[in-house]
């Protein structure tokens, strides 16, 4: 399976208001026709989800990155791409929680290694979000129960 990455690098003008139109035309349940093309290709779903996706990418202005589950990324890539800072993922990588390479000074994590660390991420974030709102649940039906509870503490 592919993901598209959103580098930093922006696309021209008439690429963008192209692709917004596209986009635009495709999500209103037009067909999407290749330039110069005389032929209409049906897309599976998943790959016109992908397609969506770039031309998202491309129309906010931003040139995308179709990777596959073998590609590298750099430390930067990995960071940009779970939401955090480069430091705490070489922190993660140095401790053993995300897998790496190193050839050379440089460090690389496989894209499949970085979608499995992002799913187990995703997963403890919401259950310390479950966990703290049971806990809320649990003070606020202990505070009505003794009474030093009432509505305008909400």
């Amino acid at each position: 399976m592919s993901k598209v990455l959103k580098a930093k690098e922006t696309v021209s003008p008439p690429v963008r208001k192209a692709a917004s139109q596209a986009l635009a035309g495709l999500r209103a349940g037009g067909a999407l026709v290749v330039e110069g093309g005389r032929e209409r290709v049906s897309l599976p779903r998943p790959v016109a989800q992908k397609v969506e996706a770039i031309l998202t990418a491309y129309a906010e202005g931003q040139a995308p990155s179709v990777l596959a589950p073998d590609d590298e990324l750099t430390t930067q890539e990995a960071a940009d791409l779970l939401g955090l800072s480069r430091p705490t993922v070489v922190k993660m990588m140095d401790d053993g929680r995300l897998p790496f390479r190193k050839p050379g000074a440089h460090r690389r994590v496989r894209r499949a290694d970085l979608m499995a660390y992002q799913a187990v991420l995703r997963r403890e974030r919401r259950d310390a979000l479950a966990a703290l709102s049971k806990a809320g649940q649990a003070m606020e039906r202990d505070a009505r129960e003794q009474g030093s509870f009432d509505d305008e503490m909400i």
